[in-house]
């Protein structure tokens, strides 16, 4: 094999290297998690979440108030409708987890957005509150995921809530607020930008159409109608 050769697949092998160190994993995932601002159960969830994160065994609304949602990104009003302080109510988190990153290396390459779509009104509270749709993450770390005391990537996550109970720090408030917005529907996208790329994850609320509600309670009350008819009979016969 000629020297010239050799070092064109050197350089290829070089390439191939430097390709596959360069792709990093951007992971995102959604939960509903208790209030962070002042719910003593907060820092358990953080803790187990984060966890779960790093070594992949995370589901997405594990914890949401419908359990038919764990696995999916589909979340309940209940999930993000909090008391603005304290332990009454939830708020959604989305986690990002960056293997092999770190807090330093990741400044001015990395980037997060957060935007709601509720009942046809965007809402993007990073632009009304720090003038920019995206922003650098204020609450990341670099996470030591299996112990060893050295940081094995990069941690972070991005809440949302409505803020319920305006001045009246009770449950009943709450679960007014809840059930009057339960009846909108919306989409949660939060975008992860690295190096340009962009990464998304959407977390879903939906409410069935009035005409497919009104066939819904409709089957109910004729399945009511009939299992009530076939009881008089089955009673008629035994008299």
């Amino acid at each position: 094999m000629s020297v010239g050769f050799k070092k064109i697949i050197l350089s290829a092998f070089s390439f191939f290297i430097c390709s596959t160190v360069v792709a990093v994993p951007v992971n995102l995932y959604v939960d509903s998690a208790p209030n962070i601002y002042g719910s003593p159960d907060y820092p358990a969830w953080e803790s187990t979440t984060y966890s779960s994160a790093a070594d992949g065994s995370f589901t997405n609304m594990a914890n949401s108030s419908n359990a038919a949602n764990a696995g999916t990104t589909n979340f309940e009003m209940d999930d993000m409708v909090v008391y603005s302080f304290g332990d009454l109510g939830k708020r959604l988190h989305f986690l990002y987890w960056l293997p092999g990153e770190t807090v330093a290396g990741l400044s001015g390459r990395f980037e997060v957005s957060l935007q709601y779509d509720w009942d046809g009104t965007t809402y993007d509270g990073y632009l009304g509150y720090y003038g920019t749709s995206w922003i650098t993450p204020l609450n990341w770390q670099d996470y030591d995921s299996d112990g060893d005391g050295l940081s094995d990537g990069v941690m972070g996550s991005s809440g949302w809530a409505w803020w319920g109970a305006y001045g009246d720090n009770t449950q009943a408030a709450l679960d007014a607020d809840i059930a009057s917005w339960n009846q909108y529907q919306g989409n949660m996208y939060f975008r992860a930008r690295l190096d340009n790329e962009i990464y998304n994850l959407t977390a879903y609320h939906s409410v069935p159409e009035p005409s497919i509600l009104f066939l819904f309670v409709m089957g109910l009350i004729v399945l009511s109608v009939t299992a009530s008819h076939k009881s008089r009979k089955n009673r008629i016969r035994k008299l």
